[in-house]
């Protein structure tokens, strides 16, 4: 199958940490909106928070990586979150995920990709080698209809 994700967790701060040091994954490249943020909000919550400053305080160099187009926004967040975030990444193309590996100095090979779409995170992640892992959606309920319809729609090409 094209698109399936090495792995998939229903929230992201339940992650165990022995299947990423097992797979010699030393960095994570994240997903913004509806991953570690809910859509629009800035600030994750506290919980997301915490498990962040966890990561890093065990050595997990991390990044994340936008398909939003907000740079502000992005700035803003990057600013609370205390990580780098690069903007407008259109994935699945492979040119910004390069430029994240770039900045935190790893290859694909070592870092986990974690995001909440299929045919965009998931995707890049597989294409570029990376591990990659699939959560529910922070906010699924308040989602635009056409992003409701994407989620469908991906998931039925997962299924099959």
């Amino acid at each position: 199958m094209l698109v399936k994700p090495s792995l998939v967790v229903a929230d992201i701060t339940t992650l165990d940490l022995e299947i990423l040091r097992e797979r010699g994954i030393k960095g994570i490249i994240f997903d913004l909106d509806n991953t570690i943020v809910a859509p629009r909000a800035i600030v994750p919550e506290e919980r997301i928070s915490a498990w962040l400053a966890m990561l890093q305080h065990e050595g997990f160099r991390l990044i994340v990586l936008s398909n939003n187009k907000k740079y502000d926004y992005c700035q803003l967040s990057e600013k609370a979150l205390g990580i780098p975030v690069i903007a407008c990444a259109a994935k699945p193309r492979r040119k910004a995920f390069r430029k994240a590996l770039d900045m935190i100095g790893l290859t694909a090979s070592e870092v986990a990709m974690i995001g909440d779409r299929p045919l965009t995170d998931i995707w890049v992640g597989q294409r570029m080698g990376a591990f990659t892992i699939l959560v529910d959606p922070l906010m699924k309920e308040h989602e635009h209809k056409y992003i409701k319809w994407l989620r469908r729609l991906e998931m039925a090409f997962l299924r099959h």
